[in-house]
């Protein structure tokens, strides 16, 4: 009987190894099968990340191109407005009694006339027959 006990004692120690060792595998598998998947989906990242930065990279030079086309279409527009706009303003300054820069406008718009009256040529005869010649 004793003997009998033993074998059972021995099959069961047996049958525990043999589930320890194959748990063992198949821990050891699974960790495999794990690392391979967590190196696959590293990879993946890796790539999502390029493929991000390369949008990114896209989208920042699209908007610097439309922000440069912006600024020279506007500057474009507004460098003629801005003429007529300052002209016009002149012009409007000489008939006011304003006082700029401490000095009346009265006295400005003298010197405003002076600048932005058409200039004179005068054309003596004795020049025009040389011309002619």
């Amino acid at each position: 009987m004793m003997e009998q006990k033993l074998k059972e004692e021995e099959e069961r120690k047996r049958k525990k190894e043999m589930e320890e060792r194959m748990s063992l595998e198949e821990t050891k598998e699974q960790i495999m099968k794990m690392g391979e998947k967590l190196q696959g989906l590293q990879e993946e990242k890796h790539q999502l990340f390029l493929q991000l930065k390369k949008v990114l990279h896209e989208e920042e030079k699209r908007r610097r191109k439309e922000q440069s086309d912006m600024t020279t279409l506007t500057s474009a527009a507004y460098q003629p407005n801005m003429t007529i706009h300052s002209s016009q303003h002149l012009l409007s300054m000489q008939g006011k009694s304003v006082c700029v820069h401490g000095r009346p406008a009265a006295l400005l718009g003298e010197r405003n006339k002076q600048l932005f009256q058409p200039p004179v040529i005068s054309v003596s005869r004795s020049d025009s027959t040389q011309i002619l010649n």
